[in-house]
């Protein structure tokens, strides 16, 4: 029987895997395997330059100058590992009969393939993020095809022409149902592989989650926010021009992140940059509401989301949020307000608005808690501003819309 080549792993799984398209699951692929396509990258070079093409234009997005990306041995090992974390939940696996003992054999595997040294160089990072970034919207497409004298179900396959022939007079009826991630990555067999996984590619989970997804570690991903480049592209896309709730889901997500890093034992410089993040991104809210009728209106994102009557049903994260700067202001002045806010008057006036609003929605106690947290590991004064926030002043951020 021929080996497989790695040329079809990259057609078939990689380049869509990338640039989006369907995904073609095979038998599970073993380390040896693995090892021998790093070889015969020199032999696929076409495949290679069409995924390192279409990983370019996910990162022109991004930044205004993506780096020269060649596919590597360690992005091969990563993909490969997620394709045997996606055979577990593919038909296939039941077709072949495969026992517990199988199952955790290619478990192993995929954790192993997986298990790549992590990395803070900033082509890698984002070569890591370009060829991951649609993790969480890997999806399939389940198909109940029914006629007057049966039904048949297709799992992420298309159902046969000759069952869907003649669909009047046969009375052929198609439901499609939609498998996402959380019934096919987040499932106890393939969550300690994306869990591995995701630590690989930080970059990722900053910019893109999902409600199954294992939750963010700072410390593996702050080093993201001294890139001030980056640190803009996550920031404007974890606020797009939607509903408040859609606006504050990302950045919650995060501050709830950033609640347990508190609880562990993280580097001072470290909760410095991600408080004065989430502190940046409450500055977008109150930038969202600059062409406001009435300058000092009150803010309609937090009255939605903070409504007191709403605290039962607010994401994770989004009290401590919220809480930051007011927190911050009696811990490090410094942190609590956005540099260059002052420098734009309108700016300056929501930002007030936007405090004072939250101070009447939170409890004063809600705030002064978080402020103790904080105090515990804010015990130093930064030497210069450069240490306590990662996006410059000079360069403000697009108003939202």
């Amino acid at each position: 029987m021929a080996r497989p080549h790695v040329r079809d792993f990259l057609t078939k799984f990689v380049r869509p895997l990338v640039g989006g398209g369907e995904l073609h699951i095979g038998a599970p692929i073993p380390t040896s395997d693995v090892d021998r396509w790093e070889q015969e990258l020199s032999d696929a070079s076409v495949e290679q330059v069409e995924v390192d093409d279409a990983r370019t234009q996910v990162l022109s997005t991004l930044v205004v100058r993506p780096p020269a990306l060649i596919l590597e041995g360690d992005e091969l090992a990563l993909a490969a590992g997620l394709h045997n974390a996606l055979f577990l939940v593919h038909p296939r696996a039941e077709l072949w009969s495969v026992s517990d003992r199988q199952r955790r054999r290619i478990i192993d595997n995929a954790l192993t393939l997986v298990s790549q040294p992590l990395t803070r160089s900033r082509t890698r990072v984002m070569a890591r993020h370009a060829l991951l970034h649609n993790l969480f919207h890997l999806s399939r497409n389940d198909t109940v095809v029914s006629w007057w004298t049966g039904r048949a179900r297709f799992q992420g396959q298309k159902p046969s022409k000759r069952l869907t022939a003649w669909k009047t007079v046969r009375r052929v009826r198609e439901d499609v149902t939609v498998v996402g991630f959380d019934e096919l990555l987040a499932v106890p067999d393939t969550a300690p592989v994306v869990a591995t996984l995701l630590r690989r590619t930080p970059l990722t989970q900053l910019l893109d989650s999902h409600a199954g997804a294992p939750p963010l570690h700072w410390e593996d991903a702050v080093f993201i926010l001294r890139d001030a480049e980056l640190a803009r592209a996550v920031a404007y896309r974890l606020v797009p021009d939607a509903s408040p709730r859609e606006q504050v889901a990302g950045p919650a997500r995060l501050a709830a992140a950033f609640e347990q890093m508190l609880e562990r034992a993280p580097d001072e410089a470290d909760v410095r940059a991600v408080a004065a993040f989430l502190v940046h991104l409450s500055a977008l809210f109150a930038l969202g509401e600059l062409n406001m009728r009435e300058q000092n209106a009150r803010s309609p994102l937090i009255s939605q989301v903070l409504a007191a009557e709403a605290a039962g049903q607010r994401p994770r994260g989004l009290t401590t949020l919220f809480a930051l700067p007011g927190a911050l202001a009696s811990v490090d002045p410094r942190l609590a307000t956005p540099p260059g806010i002052e420098a734009v008057p309108a700016l300056a006036a929501r930002w007030k608005v936007h405090r004072a609003q939250t101070a009447e929605l939170l409890s004063d106690a809600v705030i002064d808690a978080l402020a103790q947290r904080l105090r515990r590991h804010l015990r130093k004064e930064a030497r210069d501003p450069s240490e306590v926030v990662s996006l410059p002043s000079s360069d403000p951020a697009p108003t939202p819309g």
